[in-house]
């Protein structure tokens, strides 16, 4: 299966760039990054403003595009976006019946990082040491996972990099991040990996390619 994920941008494509291959073997992923997040239109069915190019902004008519082109096709469509400010169940819930208004057949999931991306990272002590040897695992283990604490300038004050330099930090985490959910503290990490699970395993997802089996002659057997 194709999953198409729509995120704010270039950090958040650099992490699911590295990490979904390794969590999700078998499947593809192309990440599509956006001008930071941006906010629903008001009116839903209008073209997008040209100037407003960012997740919410551009996603009514992100969706109708890959409604229109669900009928050929077994992709899916994972939305990640950040929480920040927003309430998280209100956010989701929106999204949720955006979709169901657009094409309910669409096959598309929302996730919501609490509060930034960087709270994935954080979920997993482990991965945070090795990619960051030098980092202040006293205040990393001090973060209650998903808190609202401005996720990144509390990820950049533990591992020294006050730039915010996010796509840094996505390359160093997406090849370490544990796979598992069970080896994250992050909710909402575990509710990324659970539904992205759903997304590749649901009914109208092909299998798996399975391993061919190469038979040996008999003769070649009896000579090993």
């Amino acid at each position: 299966m194709k999953v198409h994920v729509l995120v704010e941008g270039k950090s958040e494509k650099a992490f699911l760039e590295a990490w979904t291959p390794r969590a999700f073997k078998g499947h593809r992923f192309q990440a599509h990054p956006h001008q930071g997040k941006g906010a629903l239109p008001s009116d839903t069915a209008a073209l997008p403003a040209p100037k407003r190019r960012g997740l919410l902004d551009l996603l009514p008519a992100t969706l109708r595009g890959y409604a229109n082109a669900a009928a050929s096709s077994n992709d899916a469509v994972l939305v990640l976006v950040d929480a920040d400010d927003d309430d998280c169940g209100a956010l989701k819930q929106g999204l949720v019946a955006l979709a169901m208004t657009l094409e309910p057949r669409l096959n598309v999931i929302f996730r919501i990082a609490v509060e930034e991306t960087e709270a994935f990272y954080l979920g997993d002590l482990c991965a945070l040491k090795r990619a960051f040897p030098n980092a202040d695992m006293d205040k990393a283990r001090a973060y209650v996972p998903d808190s609202i604490v401005k996720t990144a300038e509390l990820f950049g004050s533990i591992v020294g990099d006050g730039g915010l330099n996010k796509v840094w930090w996505a390359d160093e985490m997406g090849p370490r991040l544990t796979t598992r959910p069970s080896g994250s503290r992050s909710p909402s990490f575990r509710a990324l990996h659970a539904g992205i699970r759903s997304l590749v395993t649901s009914p109208g997802a092909p299998p798996k390619p399975r391993r061919k089996f190469r038979h040996v002659p008999r003769t070649a057997r009896r000579a090993r």
